[in-house]
Protein backbone atom coordinates (compact mmCIF):
# COMPACT_ATOMS: atom_id res chain seq x y z
CA UNK A 1 0.00 0.00 0.00
CA UNK A 2 2.92 2.14 0.55
CA UNK A 3 4.25 1.96 -3.11
CA UNK A 4 0.71 3.00 -4.12
CA UNK A 5 0.05 5.69 -1.70
CA UNK A 6 3.91 7.01 -3.18
CA UNK A 7 2.43 6.95 -6.83
CA UNK A 8 -0.71 9.01 -5.83
CA UNK A 9 1.71 11.51 -4.13
CA UNK A 10 3.71 11.60 -7.63
CA UNK A 11 0.34 11.95 -9.25
CA UNK A 12 -0.87 14.51 -6.84
CA UNK A 13 2.92 16.54 -7.62
CA UNK A 14 2.03 16.42 -11.73
CA UNK A 15 -1.21 17.39 -11.35
CA UNK A 16 -1.00 20.45 -9.13
CA UNK A 17 -2.12 22.56 -11.40
CA UNK A 18 -4.15 20.87 -13.44
CA UNK A 19 -7.57 21.28 -11.21
CA UNK A 20 -7.06 17.47 -9.70
CA UNK A 21 -10.42 16.33 -7.51
CA UNK A 22 -10.35 14.06 -4.99
CA UNK A 23 -12.42 11.68 -6.75
CA UNK A 24 -9.76 11.72 -9.05
CA UNK A 25 -7.08 10.51 -7.07
CA UNK A 26 -8.99 7.94 -5.37
CA UNK A 27 -9.60 6.66 -8.29
CA UNK A 28 -5.81 6.63 -9.08
CA UNK A 29 -4.97 4.86 -6.39
CA UNK A 30 -7.83 2.30 -7.19
CA UNK A 31 -9.94 2.85 -3.75
CA UNK A 32 -12.70 4.31 -2.49
CA UNK A 33 -12.72 8.02 -2.14
CA UNK A 34 -13.80 7.17 1.53
CA UNK A 35 -11.21 4.48 2.52
CA UNK A 36 -8.20 6.52 0.97
CA UNK A 37 -9.05 9.25 2.34
CA UNK A 38 -8.78 7.20 5.74
CA UNK A 39 -5.45 5.73 5.32
CA UNK A 40 -4.00 8.88 3.91
CA UNK A 41 -5.19 10.89 7.46
CA UNK A 42 -3.91 8.00 8.93
CA UNK A 43 -0.32 7.90 7.80
CA UNK A 44 0.26 11.60 7.58
CA UNK A 45 -1.81 13.46 9.87
CA UNK A 46 -3.15 15.40 6.78
CA UNK A 47 -6.58 15.80 5.18
CA UNK A 48 -6.06 15.16 1.46
CA UNK A 49 -7.59 18.70 0.82
CA UNK A 50 -5.01 20.02 3.43
CA UNK A 51 -1.98 18.27 1.52
CA UNK A 52 -2.82 19.48 -1.57
CA UNK A 53 -3.84 22.99 -0.14
CA UNK A 54 -0.04 23.19 1.32
CA UNK A 55 1.55 21.74 -1.95
CA UNK A 56 -0.09 24.04 -4.09
CA UNK A 57 0.53 27.13 -1.72
CA UNK A 58 4.29 26.31 -0.82
CA UNK A 59 5.06 25.93 -5.45
CA UNK A 60 3.07 28.75 -6.22
CA UNK A 61 5.58 30.85 -3.07
CA UNK A 62 8.45 29.02 -5.45
CA UNK A 63 7.10 30.89 -8.47
CA UNK A 64 6.68 33.95 -7.15
CA UNK A 65 10.36 33.72 -5.90
CA UNK A 66 11.12 33.73 -9.47
CA UNK A 67 9.36 36.84 -9.97
CA UNK A 68 6.29 35.32 -11.81
CA UNK A 69 3.24 37.60 -11.49
CA UNK A 70 1.17 37.47 -8.78
CA UNK A 71 -2.25 37.28 -10.72
CA UNK A 72 -0.59 34.78 -12.80
CA UNK A 73 0.17 32.55 -10.00
CA UNK A 74 -3.13 33.12 -8.06
CA UNK A 75 -5.01 31.32 -11.69
CA UNK A 76 -2.06 28.78 -12.29
CA UNK A 77 -2.48 26.74 -9.10
CA UNK A 78 -6.88 27.24 -9.47
CA UNK A 79 -7.58 30.37 -7.46
CA UNK A 80 -10.42 31.87 -8.85
CA UNK A 81 -9.84 35.58 -8.03
CA UNK A 82 -6.70 37.12 -6.40
CA UNK A 83 -8.16 38.11 -3.28
CA UNK A 84 -8.98 34.00 -2.43
CA UNK A 85 -5.67 33.41 -3.19
CA UNK A 86 -3.96 36.61 -1.46
CA UNK A 87 -6.73 34.95 1.88
CA UNK A 88 -5.02 31.55 1.70
CA UNK A 89 -1.73 32.40 1.23
CA UNK A 90 -1.73 35.00 3.84
CA UNK A 91 -3.01 32.75 6.18
CA UNK A 92 -0.73 30.03 4.86
CA UNK A 93 2.59 31.83 5.22
CA UNK A 94 1.70 34.78 7.18
CA UNK A 95 2.59 37.42 4.68
CA UNK A 96 1.12 38.61 1.48
CA UNK A 97 2.05 37.07 -1.94
CA UNK A 98 3.24 40.95 -2.92
CA UNK A 99 5.85 40.47 -0.08
CA UNK A 100 7.40 37.20 -1.51
CA UNK A 101 9.00 38.52 -4.55
CA UNK A 102 10.16 42.19 -3.01
CA UNK A 103 11.81 40.80 0.24
CA UNK A 104 12.56 36.99 -0.70
CA UNK A 105 10.08 35.89 2.58
CA UNK A 106 9.63 32.41 1.97
CA UNK A 107 7.73 29.63 3.21
CA UNK A 108 7.62 25.79 2.26
CA UNK A 109 5.68 22.85 2.43
CA UNK A 110 7.96 19.58 1.60
CA UNK A 111 6.36 17.01 -0.60
CA UNK A 112 5.67 13.59 1.42
CA UNK A 113 7.04 10.29 0.63
CA UNK A 114 5.90 7.14 2.18
CA UNK A 115 8.61 4.06 3.60
CA UNK A 116 8.85 0.81 5.94
CA UNK A 117 12.02 1.18 7.64
CA UNK A 118 14.41 -2.26 8.26
CA UNK A 119 12.51 -2.61 11.77
CA UNK A 120 9.58 -2.55 10.16
CA UNK A 121 8.17 0.71 11.51
CA UNK A 122 6.05 2.88 9.10
CA UNK A 123 7.53 6.26 8.14
CA UNK A 124 6.66 9.14 6.94
CA UNK A 125 9.62 11.45 5.13
CA UNK A 126 9.30 14.86 3.85
CA UNK A 127 11.84 16.56 1.37
CA UNK A 128 12.19 19.56 0.04
CA UNK A 129 13.26 18.16 -3.60
CA UNK A 130 10.66 17.88 -6.18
Amino acid sequence: MLKELNQVINYIEKNLTAGITLEEISEYAGVSDYHFRKIFYYLSGLTLSEYIKNRKLSEANKDLLNNERVTDVAFKYGYESMDGFTRAFKSWSGFLPSEVAKTGVSKSFPKLSFYIDVKGAFLLETFSGT
